[in-house]
């Protein structure tokens, strides 16, 4: 999709609103489809519907991700509902001519959403199963069909069109790495930091499923107590937040499990398969987890419900309305705590002085000063590696490889003419390196971020890293 947008305006970085638009478009249409899905098809008062589409819409995580990056978190989360919302409608107008629209319709959004990250794969699940289970097998083959069509059709042309053994060791960055390789990678992505065996992997779902429940799961509802206002920052997390989040766990699958006993609808088939997904991957959970914000809360909220029914029934004074009061105040709280994070944001967004100001964005503010240096300033020919090669290309047009085990990529370095490395970082830089120190620097931008470009010298007479 940004692909297409990119045709539209190729006029980088002129055209990073229309980029950046995509997300931000999606985070109010997750927002719309949130209030009209949980109140319409899951039966959720009005005032908690329009409070998770409230949250899901301001979440700080999300928000920032829309406005500040380019990710594919929001348009997922889109997808998401789309597919539970079309999914639903095929439910209720069975097999007829509508019926198959809607079938045909939910499988190309969730072949899409397959396409965007494999957590897509409990959305077919999901789906397939619950068409299957109200004895739709028409609408449920026209929907797998459908999936397989657009998710199908792209793997095989991926797969025809692989990068060939020269191309991974001429790039070697995470761009050219299937989802098979960084499944085993200890941190997705990231070939240095080594690899696992297949026998670890419940080992590291269990690691990741005790950080979920330890942190995650609080954060999504209060984001002010478990993260930080900024990428990067350190933030302290008390053991009265961590037992909240562990609280707010036991509501969740309390609320997930009354539910379902109820009826499994596909939003309760398709997260378990979601779930697993995430935990079996190498990656901080909750950047996975943000797409599934709405229905995380809701089960939440459900089980907060569910539990004010029982007491009805214990001192017979049954009232559905008061099941959800509670329900109702504590979503509201998490609205208000999400405003109030990203009123912070702007607060220090807008901070005249330097040292309260954003560091994100003077992270950015020196990356592309730097980046705008090289454009203006290297030779057009010249190959560069960087730990950005995608933003380094997009900004100056170099040929671009991936700054990743230089002893290792040296002499492939030499044969492409790899002459400068361009060390960008969201982060701050520490010193040279004694390896850097072997060559010249021949830039370092000016700032916190000890930003640099290291000129190895030509190919032919250059020492080695």
């Amino acid at each position: 999709m940004l692909s297409l947008l990119y045709r539209l305006s190729p006029n980088f970085p002129g055209n990073l609103w229309l980029l950046k638009s995509l997300s931000i478009v999606a985070m109010f249409g997750a927002g719309v489809l949130a209030y009209h899905y949980f109140h319409r098809y899951r039966q959720v008062p009005r005032w908690v519907a329009l409070g998770i589409a409230g949250h899901t819409a301001l979440y700080p995580a999300l928000v920032f991700l829309a406005t500040s990056a380019v990710m594919s978190e929001c348009v997922f989360m889109l997808m998401e509902l789309a597919a539970l919302v079309l999914v639903e409608r095929c439910v209720v107008q069975k097999e007829t001519a509508r019926g198959w629209r809607w079938a045909l319709l939910s499988g190309l959004i969730v072949g899409l959403a397959l396409l965007t990250r494999p957590a897509g794969l409990g959305l077919a699940i999901g789906g397939l199963l619950y068409l299957l289970k109200e004895k739709l097998p028409r609408a449920a083959i026209a929907f797998a069909a459908c999936i397989a069509v657009i998710a199908g059709g792209w793997m095989l042309y991926s797969r025809a069109h692989a990068p060939t053994a020269a191309q991974n060791d001429e790039q070697r960055g995470n761009i050219v790495q299937p989802y098979g390789v960084q499944l085993f990678q200890k941190t997705a992505g990231q070939p240095l930091s080594g690899t696992i065996t297949a026998a670890d992997l419940p080992d590291r779902a269990i690691n990741n499923l005790t950080e979920v429940v330890r942190y995650d799961i609080g954060a999504l509802a209060f984001y002010p107590m478990f993260r930080p206002l900024e990428p990067g920052e350190s933030i302290r997390v008390g053991s009265e937040a961590r037992t909240l989040s562990y609280f707010f766990t036991a509501l969740t699958l309390f609320g997930y499990v009354m539910l379902l006993r109820k009826r499994a609808t596909m939003l309760e088939l398709m997260l378990p398969f979601a779930l697993l997904t995430m935990l079996f991957w190498g990656w901080e959970q909750y950047r996975l987890l943000l797409p599934l914000t709405p229905f995380l809360i809701f089960y939440l909220l459900a089980g907060t419900a569910e539990i004010m029914a029982l007491l009805q029934k214990l001192t017979g004074q049954e009232n559905q309305p008061r099941q959800w009061l509670i329900a109702t105040a504590l979503v509201w709280l998490f609205v208000a705590a999400s405003a109030y994070s990203n009123f912070e944001f702007i607060q220090r967004k807008n901070d005249p002085s330097p040292a309260y100001s954003s560091k994100w964005i003077r992270a950015f503010n020196e990356n592309e000063a730097l980046i705008k240096y090289v454009a203006a300033n290297l030779p057009k020919d010249t190959v560069l590696a960087s730990q950005n090669p995608a933003l380094v290309h997009l900004y100056t047009g170099h040929k671009t490889v991936a700054f990743e085990s230089p002893a290792t990529a040296w002499e492939n370095w030499k044969k492409l003419g790899v002459r400068y490395v361009v060390q960008t970082s969201p982060y701050a830089l520490g010193p040279p390196t004694p390896q850097e120190n072997t060559f010249r620097i021949a830039y370092r931008q000016e700032g916190a971020f000890n930003l640099r470009v290291l000129d190895l010298g030509e190919p032919t007479t250059r020492p080695n890293w």
